[in-house]
């Protein structure tokens, strides 16, 4: 049972890592170069295809690591462990769904760094499930759903404000980020 849980936490951390990770990548190239939808910035400075590339790649490269790691002792307890696609997947998804938090936050009138709670800490999560579930749908349903696995994606919902509000926390204090959250 507790294996199974952990091994689903352990399988998403390239989403839960990818936002954090492009931070330290972004800066470079913006999205949307500037340009406004309805007299309103289109994603804002801070989506940059360097964040979104570095942070993809790097969280692609620490699920492979992983995967590499504990693959032969997570198959003895019958986990799906992810695909190179799927670790892809997750990263990417999570960044997605960062970029369309960022769009629905412009759509609101909210600049650059507000903080509007909910779509800050989940935007990355809700982006990776669906671009998962969508393409990998029995690898999401039989690590995510399956027996007592839903415990794992319970305990991410749980867990992801509170990491979230401590690496924002840090990368503030690094000078990573402009705002601590």
């Amino acid at each position: 049972m507790i294996v199974g849980i952990i091994a689903s936490i352990v399988a998403y951390i390239p989403a839960m890592i990818a936002n954090s990770l492009a931070v330290v990548f972004g800066g470079r190239y913006i999205i949307d170069g500037g340009r406004c939808l309805a007299g309103k910035r289109i994603l804002g400075d801070g989506k940059t295809w360097s964040g979104l590339i570095g942070g993809t790649v790097s969280a692609f490269f620490v699920g492979m690591i992983l995967a590499f790691i504990l693959n032969p002792y997570l198959e003895m307890y019958g986990f799906p462990t992810p695909g190179i696609y799927i670790i892809l997947t997750l990263a990417f998804g999570a960044l997605l769904g960062d970029i369309c938090g960022s769009l629905f936050k412009r759509r609101l009138g909210k600049e650059r760094g507000a903080n509007m709670f909910f779509l800050d800490q989940y935007d990355f999560v809700i982006g990776s499930f669906i671009l998962t579930f969508t393409l990998f749908h029995e690898w999401a349903k039989d690590s995510y759903l399956t027996g007592d696995r839903w415990i794992a994606l319970i305990l991410i919902i749980m867990l992801t404000p509170l990491l979230h509000r401590g690496v924002n926390i840090i990368g503030y204090n690094l000078g990573l980020k402009k705002e601590p959250w």
